[in-house]
């Protein structure tokens, strides 16, 4: 095969090549005014309305407003690239995913990928093996596909990349920044980190009939999700409830896009990709199953509707539910679904704000918020860093009228579990609906309710204003804790820890999870 032969076979369908898209956007730089509006609207967030503030200074010693103020006095000298990178990295320095830096337009709703996926399953003596689980068909060739088993990339053995990248992750746990790492040796959310220095990855590979080679895959740029002809956020800018890490939504939607294309069956079209369901049998059994990509949907009832009549299919009423990669979504979704999957009431999780002034101004200019109003002015005198929590929802009074599942279930996690996928699992363990198995230790740990600039621009007007061409902030506004024997319990960087965990096996990764589910249902026998 001739080489043009060779790079016409290897392009993504769909996708641009990293250095076109880089110079569409270096033909036009944000100003340096730009650049000081970014950096100054990033301070007020901080300062003044991100909650986790004390316990990320004393968690991870860093001072992220002093970073800014670092900043803002060497703008000039930076590069388009250097600067975007100098602010995502004061966010990343957080190890929160509910708090980012979001690029501007050109990168907006746009992922970098390579094409493929790579996942990890350990031998019985604990040995990792990094394989090719999904594979763009136009980029298989001479045995790279799904199977392969990655040995190197540019030259580095794969489990020392993965540690090196697990370094520039913004996970709260090792779990989490570790498969946050593998995920990113193969798509990397532009809109929430700077793009890849290189241009294409050379790849050390052994093929699945075992011989060794090596090839490059260059880096393709491709939209997560479109709406009238251009890229968009795949997650709202102006909703109040939600708890989702965007970025990894982003690359989830892009997968479902390559590798999982919609298929016309199915619930209704709002819940298309966020849910599926069948029946397992094991050892002359049958269990029902249900997996939850995502809580970003539009309609909390409409969800716990489906999630309903799914549970009360369920052979023998025992059901698996499985929150693996769920970056989050729609808290009150999350909260409903728990509640039909329990037969008594679900205490939910409570969410405070910070005591600032911000925080204050916020609830005397939006009635939603009145409720933490009196705690936070009582702060000055108490010297409490929180306000007092409250629900942001009553997940009964939503559910009225549905069918509640009575019987026994099991709950599967990841360290991508994370935001309203940490809440589902904290009230899982909280209201004792279950063992919570999991194939790491702890899930992504991300527990606050997540708002945009823009919409808090909408409620503070005072205080922030308009940014440039597209760009934005998130901030954790209201923390999370646990409810029942874990009352008060921050989520953030700490968690659900599972009750048992699993390893996943080569037949979990090349199969479908048959020794992940055969475990979950050893739990419900």
């Amino acid at each position: 095969m001739s080489p043009e032969a060779a790079r016409r076979v290897r392009a993504l369908p769909d996708s641009t090549g990293l250095d076109e898209f880089l110079e569409r956007s270096a033909a036009d730089p944000l100003p340096l005014a730009a650049r000081y509006q970014l950096v100054a609207a990033a301070r007020a967030l901080l300062e003044e309305l991100y909650v986790h503030l004390p316990l990320k200074r004393a968690m991870y010693a860093t001072d992220p407003v002093q970073g800014l103020r670092l900043l803002e006095r060497r703008l000039a000298p930076l590069s388009e690239l250097q600067f975007h990178a100098e602010l995502a990295g004061v966010f990343r320095g957080l190890c929160d995913l509910h708090t980012v830096y979001q690029l501007p337009e050109p990168y907006r709703g746009h992922v970098a990928t390579l094409g493929f996926l790579v996942e990890r399953y350990f031998d019985a003596d604990g040995t990792p093996h990094h394989i090719v689980s999904r594979i763009d068909r136009s980029l298989a060739h001479n045995g790279f596909d799904a199977g392969a088993e990655l040995e190197a990339g540019n030259g580095v053995p794969i489990e020392r990349a993965i540690e090196r990248n697990a370094a520039a992750q913004a996970g709260a746990n090792l779990d989490a920044r570790l498969a946050r790492a593998l995920d990113s040796l193969a798509l990397r959310p532009l809109r929430t980190c700077p793009p890849p220095d290189e241009r294409w990855v050379t790849l050390s590979y052994r093929t699945p009939a075992g011989r060794r080679r090596e090839t490059r895959v260059p880096w393709r740029v491709r939209a997560a999700g479109r709406h009238a002809g251009r890229a968009q956020d795949p997650v709202p800018t102006l909703a109040t409830s939600l708890g989702i890490d965007a970025g990894n939504e982003a690359t989830r939607q892009l997968k479902r896009a390559l590798f999982a294309p919609a298929r016309a069956r199915g619930p209704a079209a709002a819940l298309r990709g966020v849910m599926d369901h069948r029946t397992l049998r094991f050892r002359g059994r049958s269990f029902g199953y249900l997996r939850v990509f995502s809580f970003n949907v539009p309609s909390a009832r409409l969800f716990a509707e489906q999630v309903a009549r799914i549970a009360a299919r369920a052979p023998a009423r025992a059901l698996i539910v499985d929150i693996r990669g769920n970056p989050g979504g729609h808290v009150p979704a999350a909260e409903c679904a728990l509640q039909v999957l329990s037969e008594a009431p679900v205490v939910p999780v409570c969410f405070s704000l910070p005591t600032t002034r911000a925080a204050l101004a916020l609830t005397r200019s939006n009635p939603g918020f009145r409720v933490w109003s009196s705690s936070i002015r009582a702060a000055v005198e108490t010297g409490e860093p929180y306000s007092q929590g409250f629900p942001l929802t009553d997940p009964e009074a939503i559910t009225a009228g549905l069918p509640r599942h009575a019987g026994p279930k099991v709950l599967i996690t990841d360290a991508l579990s994370y935001s309203a996928a940490d809440i589902f699992a904290a009230g899982f363990q909280d209201n004792g609906l279950g063992p919570v198995l999991g194939t790491a230790r702890r899930t992504g740990a991300g527990g606050a309710n997540v708002w945009t600039h823009e919409l808090l621009r909408v409620w503070l007007p005072e205080l922030l204003g308009g940014l440039p061409r597209g760009a934005g902030f998130r901030v954790a506004l209201r923390r999370a804790t646990r409810a029942r024997g874990n009352v008060d319990v921050p989520l953030e960087d700490l968690g659900v820890q599972a009750d048992e965990l699993h390893l996943l096996t080569e037949r979990d990764v090349t199969g479908r999870n048959q020794d992940l589910l055969a475990a979950a249902a050893a739990l419900l026998a």
